[in-house]
């Protein structure tokens, strides 16, 4: 049956530059995905590399990037796969919505048979073999009810980034709260033109609460118990409270940047570099862009920047899943071994910044030298400065990986989010306005409603 829309298939074989799809439906796989933020059309390199590899009466794999925001983007993957006849066989999927997906049954059990593209001997079921190549955390992160239904893509991990010109050279976030942190960027940049300390992503949509439930997280508290799956109780003496309130007062004093009230993670970077704030909160990635960035500038005094691990950080990345309705698993499988195999999460990496989820990438790591050539592959050339970290920020990747927290595993997860912004985000956006400390029995409501979405009430 032919899945797609003439106006869709003629989108799809632009953006793969391909033989138009149809012409062998049978044999055809269409990956959905989010935006390659790399710049460097690295997802699609990699689909057209494998597609090489298949022979001309092969299969072939075609890249349809969605549009707009995560939530926009998960949105559309729902509606798809709820159509009853889905487009798409495999899509690139956040990990925290893995639950959800796996308990509707829109996405198949991942069995070992994608681990030998992958390079892995499939010698084992599907939990073991994952643990064997990929980290800890998120190979948890794709477990739902002790089956495995993705396999780790690219990994994310809240950062901070800040103006190492501004601060000093010792690092920042060693045993400190974000309080404490707060306090001490305040007291080295006095004298400092920056109008704001910090910056990070509290728009209405999943970047809001990532925000907030690492704010309370490395406060010493908790949104969500830990093995309780139930909200904690937010009273005036508690450290939920205390780190709830700490954003809203940074916004009423300007520390927070207001333009984060609105802000996505490419606008927060661009507000960093252009040098309104201190410090942002942001993923891995945008640590490469601001390296080659800042290079290109031709001031006088060039900002330095560094980045250390976000004290409470959370688990990000995306991973890999089968839908259900593909008639394509084999070859899909294939196509995803291949595609989170050592040497594409190389390329990825090293030419395009995205944080490995492969144990391997981290423990053999390339020279700068080595770097280049291989970006040189892929027609990236010219990031020097960001191949002359890469080594040693794989280091600081690691281990923020390793303690991050994972977020809710839950059916319910987006209701839960849903019903955490659309509450918050009010109250910050009038602590901006003046109206602090928070009010209790507003946050109680808060809490109750949230509390009920994590299970589907």
């Amino acid at each position: 049956m032919f899945r797609r829309t003439a106006v869709a298939a003629a989108a799809l074989c632009l953006a793969a530059a391909c033989t138009a799809p149809g012409a062998d439906e049978e044999r055809t796989i269409y990956v959905a995905t989010g935006q390659d933020v790399s710049g460097n059309d690295l997802y699609l390199n990699l689909i057209q590399e494998w597609n090489a590899a298949q022979g001309p009466d092969g299969y072939r794999a075609y890249l349809v990037v969605l549009p707009g925001s995560a939530d926009q983007q998960y949105a559309e993957m729902v509606r798809d796969v709820q159509s009853g006849d889905p487009e798409y066989d495999v899509i690139n999927i956040d990990n925290q919505f893995t639950a959800m997906f796996a308990e509707a049954g829109w996405i198949r059990e991942i069995g070992p048979g994608w681990a030998e593209a992958a390079g892995v001997a499939p010698d084992g079921d599907s939990d073991s073999v994952l643990t064997q190549v990929f980290q800890e955390k998120p190979s948890q992160s794709v477990t739902y009810r002790n089956r495995v239904y993705a396999v780790p893509f690219t990994a994310d991990v809240g950062m901070l980034y800040y103006r190492r010109d501004l601060v000093g050279q010792e690092p920042l976030t060693a045993g400190r709260s974000l309080s404490g942190i707060l306090a001490e960027l305040a007291e080295a940049t006095e004298d400092a033109d920056v109008e704001h300390l910090y910056i990070g992503q509290f728009a209405r949509y999943e970047g809001f609460t990532v925000n907030t439930m690492e704010i309370v997280a490395g406060e010493g508290g908790s949104l969500v118990l830990p093995g309780e799956q139930r909200l904690a109780d937010i009273h005036r003496n508690s450290v939920e409270y205390q780190a709830l309130n700490l954003i809203a007062e940074g916004f009423a004093d300007g520390t927070f940047h207001p333009a984060s009230l609105e802000g996505t993670e490419e606008e927060t970077y661009v507000r960093f570099l252009s040098g309104e704030a201190v410090a942002m909160r942001n993923w891995p990635i945008w640590y490469r862009r601001l390296l080659i960035a800042s290079t290109e500038q031709d001031s006088g005094h060039a900002p330095e920047y560094t980045v250390e691990a976000l004290p409470g950080a959370l688990l990000g990345g995306q991973s890999l899943a089968l839908s259900s309705g593909s008639t394509n698993e084999e070859a899909a499988l294939d196509l995803i071994g291949f595609l989170t195999g050592a040497r594409q999460q190389q390329v990825l990496y090293y030419c395009g910044g995205y944080a490995p989820t492969r144990q391997d990438v981290y423990v053999d790591k390339l020279s700068p030298e080595d770097a280049a050539r291989l970006c040189a592959g892929y027609g990236v050339t010219g990031e020097d400065a960001w191949h002359a970290e890469a080594g040693h920020f794989l280091d600081t990747v690691r281990l923020a990986v390793d303690d991050a927290q994972v977020r809710p595993v839950t059916p319910y997860y987006s209701q839960f989010s849903e019903e955490l912004s659309t509450g918050l985000h009010p109250l910050f956006a009038s602590a901006q306005r003046g109206a602090v400390p928070l009010d209790t029995d507003r946050l109680e409501q808060i809490r109750t409603a949230a509390d009920n979405a994590l299970y589907g009430r």
